[in-house]
């Protein structure tokens, strides 16, 4: 990346801290798709349909299966109004062991009726997808003890998530750079520019695009053809997303080409769950939330910072901590850092997740981010 384009998106993020300092299970669904012509994915989706009332939630288990790792994104479409959607966690690998969970929140504000959610799995850039049912009722209609009444709040802010098919290239090879951009609702979101950049291990600018569009999924993608000769090591990818009406979002991610000398972090997922790390979509006051984050290095020993911030419904951060953190190369961690919210706003929150080479105050460079969402209950 260009000095001043680096500079720009490490100020972003420095700023950003500085301000900061399952329901019913009756019945399912199994969709068999086919990602590509070699390698086949099954999804199962239990309940198929759910009913609740307004203000309450639903939650759909998922799991899907493939006969070769692909990383995933998992987004919602045709959400209900004022509701929000959750996937914990929303990205992953798809390998025989893949799981995750649907949380559909709707708010007193959520109009009666039928709704067909559609769950959309981008596995290998490929969009699969598979419809629940979920009927919701007036308060007046049902009695519900389980699920508990909620306000759902929206803010301007997108989240985006990027990472690229495969860790670790040889030379000439061709690297897809895929993104998936949400709203505060957890729903795809369409029409977002965005600019990818990729940076050489020598800091000179190898790929630039600026004109990338997000589609119905939210999804945008990007190829960059490694030439002949290219240096080994860590590469950084930065991207930038707009929209109108919306705030701003930057983040990066690395890949490593044949072997590299420096650390090449990874934020494989981050979600919120229990003490045993056990994935959870939806959380009490006076309950302690873990926030997970998973890392991969596949360059040189690792060790630096990992921030883990929430923010409030409101877009506002709320709790912020910080974990010293080594990792080997080739190796992988999940740590857990505990919050309790005091007096905390009914709604969604934001979990913002960074990993740093330094303290900040010590020149530190941010090499990776990731977020997620979940959702205080009355």
């Amino acid at each position: 990346m260009s000095t001043t384009a680096r500079s720009r998106t490490n100020i972003a993020l420095l700023l950003f801290f500085i301000t900061a300092l399952s329901a019913l299970q009756t019945g399912g669904v199994i969709t068999n798709v086919s990602a590509d012509n070699t390698n086949s994915f099954t999804i199962q989706i239990q309940p198929s349909s759910d009913t609740i009332s307004a203000g309450a939630f639903a939650k759909f288990d998922m799991h899907i299966v493939g006969n070769s790792p692909a990383n995933v994104f998992l987004v919602a479409r045709n959400v209900p109004p004022d509701s929000v959607a959750i996937f914990t966690p929303n990205v992953g690998v798809a390998t025989s062991d893949f799981r995750s969970s649907l949380t559909i929140i709707t708010s007193a504000n959520t109009p009666a009726g039928s709704y067909s959610v559609t769950a959309v799995a981008i596995v290998n850039g490929k969009e699969l997808t598979s419809q629940i049912g979920l009927q919701v009722l007036t308060p007046a209609n049902i009695t519900t003890t389980a699920n508990t009444t909620m306000n759902v709040s929206f803010g301007t802010a997108l989240t985006m998530t990027v990472t690229t098919d495969q860790a670790q290239y040889q030379q000439n090879s061709t690297i897809t750079i895929q993104g998936q951009i949400r709203d505060s609702a957890g729903s795809a979101v369409a029409g977002v520019t965005v600019s990818v950049q990729v940076d050489a291990p020598t800091g000179t600018e190898l790929f630039f695009a600026n004109n990338l569009q997000t589609d119905g999924a939210g999804i945008f993608q990007a190829q960059v053809n490694l030439p002949p000769g290219s240096p080994t090591g860590t590469y950084t990818v930065f991207t930038s997303a707009t929209k109108s009406s919306y705030s701003t979002v930057t983040t990066r991610t690395t890949f490593v080409v044949g072997t590299s000398t420096t650390p090449s972090v990874i934020i494989k997922a981050v979600y919120a769950g229990d003490s045993a790390g056990n994935p959870t979509s939806t959380f009490t006051e006076g309950q302690t939330i873990w926030v997970w984050v998973v890392i991969e290095n596949i360059g040189s020993t690792f060790s630096g910072v990992v921030w883990v911030q929430l923010l409030s419904p409101n877009g506002v951060p709320v709790q912020i901590q910080m974990r010293i953190s080594t990792l080997d190369g080739g190796a992988t961690v999940e740590d857990g850092l505990s919050f309790t919210l005091n007096h905390p706003i009914i709604g969604v929150y934001t979990v913002n997740a960074l990993v740093s080479d330094k303290l900040i105050s010590q020149g530190g460079t941010f090499l990776a981010s990731a977020d997620a969402q979940f959702a205080l209950i009355a």
